[in-house]
């Protein structure tokens, strides 16, 4: 069963079609930064979001092919 939070991120992301930084998801859903990150790396582990690393942000899309995303600001300015 998945915690209230983790619905939300899931939810939002599944509406999404582009990929966000932790710190859009956090402000569109009203959660702080560092608990979208724990649960984003936990939903990430369970291979339900995919996420990198890039410079200070941490990109999170939903792939199911697992493709590093192109469409996020942050991701365009790291290239």
């Amino acid at each position: 069963m998945m915690s209230s939070t983790k619905e939300k991120i899931m939810t939002f992301m599944c509406e999404e079609r582009e990929p966000m930084t932790i710190g859009e998801i956090g402000d569109k859903i009203g959660v702080s930064w560092a608990t979208v990150k724990t649960n984003v790396l936990e939903l990430s582990q369970d291979k339900m979001l995919n996420i990198k690393k890039v410079g200070k942000n941490w990109i999170v899309w939903r792939d199911e092919q697992n493709e590093s995303p192109k469409g996020c600001s942050a991701y365009k300015r790291s290239e």
